[in-house]
């Protein structure tokens, strides 16, 4: 059995109360509203999430604050959104119209997507802090005037840790123009006794703006430690690429003491979760990203934070919403019969009741299917292949996982696990052999009412033997005639779901028609 020590958040918690004795633990993730956020998304929020919900768990004080960065400049039209909105580049994801004329800004929209899934997941951050309406209020003048007056300083951190070439116009600071564009005005000098920052466009012209006008904003490697400091984040999740050598982190641990006056975060950095058979990460801007809420439509939210939050932060995580789903949710049934870990635990904790049955759900999948979609059917296939004491103690859970099944063979699921069963006999080619195999089987079948799954699977077998011909032939006509495919579930347990008259009057129709 897995013990709390092996666990790797609970491990995390014991390393953050030495390194963190006393005080309240500030857990912070940070992400842009650039586009539609992903499952891959949810790795930095949910990590801090957990962090801060197994700090509490072990006796600490510790709250997870967001960070949304809709201060950013808009950069790429993603492909869900119209191409016109190209006109908007330049401007703070803030003030960027929404393309979809529900909400107030562009950022507000797609941070309203992710805060409904992350809702549905029972993850919401403790507190989220808006980057625009931050220097838009002044939160950040101090660190913004200390980045200034030790723009030298940060340049030389920049250039000796960083190993970054900065040329010689390069500024901590980017200047919003009276057009709401961050990308048109240059800096040009500061003023630290007026608190004025001078700029020049590209046309020569040249003017100042106030701090106190929150049209000044810090630069991605400044506003990173300048956060650290102001909030006193005492850990950060962060991803794999910020964790180089020379990279946002590693500059960012000098910047905030430096300049800041404060210390850099306990680093959590974690690698990337990738879509099935890609390797890199997902993209915002991309069209074809799986949604939190789009997920949640095929698994329950404990599944979902299993496979988020249950493996250690550096290992690399395939979100495959396919035949990957059938192991994802029975790793899921095996590691909670052991709560201790704080990592299972979290996972458990948005209802903290049983949400998946005793039955697999490749089982419940084909069930589903034979029984035509239908729930009444279905607990009756249950009830008499085996799961009678799941049925009578689970029905909620296996009722409420169908609408889970449902959506999943109607979203991403393979061709391969699909059937549905004929109505009426299919045109198919049958052997000779082949008939006379399932008119034996159908002889046994009527003769041992009581012949279950394991016992039709090898009664298959003998109609091969005394027919003469391989197995595998008996088991393509058997789908064939039932699902007018050549390949289907697990052919003894499919056959014992199927009401027993109704099979042999197939299994006899189909030798009877050749």
């Amino acid at each position: 059995m897995t013990t709390p020590h092996n666990d790797w958040l609970d491990q995390l918690v014991d390393q953050i109360n030495v390194a963190r004795p006393a005080g309240e633990i500030i857990v912070s993730s940070g992400h842009s509203p650039s586009g539609v956020y992903h499952v891959g998304t949810l790795r930095e929020i949910m990590t801090a999430n957990a962090i801060a919900w197994a700090l509490r768990r072990a006796g600490r004080k510790a709250r997870h604050v967001d960070f949304v960065d809709d201060f950013d400049a808009f950069r790429k039209v993603p492909t869900v959104v119209p191409e016109s909105w190209s006109q908007y580049l330049g401007r703070p994801l803030a003030l960027v119209p929404d393309p979809f004329d529900c909400h107030v800004s562009y950022g507000q929209h797609f941070l309203s997507e992710l805060q409904g899934g992350l809702g549905q997941l029972g993850c919401l951050p403790d507190e989220t802090i808006s980057g625009y309406e931050n220097y838009r209020s002044g939160a950040l003048i101090e660190q913004i005037a200390a980045s200034l007056d030790h723009l030298d300083e940060a340049r030389t951190i920049l250039t000796e840790v960083g190993g970054r070439q900065l040329d010689e116009h390069w500024a901590p600071v980017q200047i919003m123009d009276e057009q709401q564009n961050l990308r048109t005005l240059h800096f040009a000098g500061w003023n630290d006794a007026t608190r004025q920052v001078m700029w020049r466009d590209k046309a020569g012209q040249t003017g100042s703006v106030g701090l106190d006008e929150g049209r000044v904003k810090l630069d991605w490697r400044l506003d990173w430690p300048a956060r650290w400091a102001k909030w006193g984040v005492g850990v950060e999740p962060f991803g794999r690429d910020h964790a180089t050598k020379g990279g946002s982190y590693e500059t960012g641990k000098v910047l905030v003491e430096r300049i800041f006056g404060g210390h850099a975060p306990l680093p959590v950095p974690y690698e990337f979760i990738n879509s099935l058979g890609q390797t890199k990460k997902m993209s915002k801007s991309s069209g074809d990203v799986l949604t939190p809420d789009g997920a949640l439509q095929v698994m329950p939210p404990e599944i979902l934070r299993y496979f988020v939050v249950h493996p250690r932060p550096s290992r690399t995580l395939t979100f495959d919403p396919g035949v990957g789903l059938y192991n994802l949710i029975d790793e899921f049934t095996r590691a909670s019969m052991d709560m201790t870990g704080a990592s299972v635990a979290y996972a458990r904790a948005s209802s903290g009741q049983q949400v998946i049955a005793a039955v697999p759900f490749n089982h419940l999948v084909s069930v589903y299917q034979a029984a035509q979609q239908k729930t009444e059917e279905v607990r009756q296939i249950l009830e008499r292949t085996g799961y009678e004491e799941a049925v009578r103690d689970q029905w909620p859970i296996i009722e409420r996982e169908l609408g889970f099944v449902h959506a999943w063979l109607n979203s991403h699921a393979p061709e391969s696990v699909k059937f549905v069963v004929q109505s009426e006999l299919p045109h198919v080619e049958l052997s000779t052999e082949q008939c006379a195999a399932l008119a034996k089987l159908a002889d046994t079948i009527e003769a041992e009412q009581d012949l279950a799954a394991q016992g039709i699977h090898d009664a298959i077998y003998t109609a091969a033997e005394v027919v003469g011909i391989k197995a595998s032939l008996v088991f393509q006509a058997i789908y064939r005639v039932i699902l007018n495919k050549d390949s289907g579930p697990k052919a003894g347990w499919f056959l014992a779901s199927l009401d027993r008259a109704w099979l042999l009057e197939r299994l006899r129709a189909s030798v009877a028609s050749r």
